[in-house]
């Protein structure tokens, strides 16, 4: 479920492991007009990279090689069609809402200086911290709205899905196959043989 797969994306974990890819196409992932490039998904990558450099992965389980790849590429289409749906439903999410709820974020803490090894541990790169906030906060608020409509909770997941899933469908979601294959049914990037194995360690 795509509720899941927001939320998992702040507490998910799973090797650690350096990459770079041999792939040298500038086009990462396209979700209507908007491209976003490889450079920029592979940026997400090595900043997550470095940061786990700086703090005790020791106990932590940690998404690696084209797994990290595949997700960072993931959360840059998830980004888009998010914003086309507040668009479309009329949800507004300012800037002063985001910093509202980072604050939030950064409060739960028993110490601010935690929040990197929190983020490490959910393999977001800070960069991306504010922005996945803002996806956050989307989907809750059209939940709410949902609800309000006089919808139960039980059919908020699957109201949400049909979201994705139409929205994606009706923007159209090119991926470059160093990331993956685009699946339409599940609106996601699945594995491929491209990317599985084309990924060696660097620095």
């Amino acid at each position: 479920m795509w509720i899941k797969l927001l939320k998992k994306l702040i507490f998910i974990s799973t090797a650690v492991a350096l990459l770079t890819s041999c792939s040298s196409m500038s086009s990462g992932v396209k979700i209507g007009d908007q491209e976003i490039s490889s450079t920029a998904i592979q940026k997400s990558v090595d900043e997550i990279l470095a940061a786990r450099k700086t703090v005790d992965t020791s106990q932590m389980n940690l998404v690696d090689s084209a797994d990290l790849l595949r997700e960072q590429a993931q959360f840059f289409v998830i980004r888009v069609i998010m914003d086309q749906i507040a668009k479309d439903l009329s949800v507004d999410v300012s800037l002063a809402d985001v910093a509202a709820r980072r604050s939030e974020v950064i409060s739960r803490l028993a110490n601010p200086a935690e929040l990197p090894a929190a983020l490490v541990s959910a393999n977001l790169p800070e960069s991306n911290l504010d922005p996945y906030l803002r996806v956050l906060i989307i989907s809750e608020r059209v939940q709410d709205d949902f609800i309000k409509s006089g919808a139960t909770e039980s059919e908020v997941p699957m109201y949400i899905d049909k979201l994705v899933f139409d929205t994606a469908k009706k923007l159209g979601v090119t991926v470059n196959p160093r990331f993956g294959k685009w699946n339409e049914t599940t609106a996601s990037i699945e594995s491929s043989d491209l990317t599985d194995g084309a990924v060696v360690p660097g620095s």
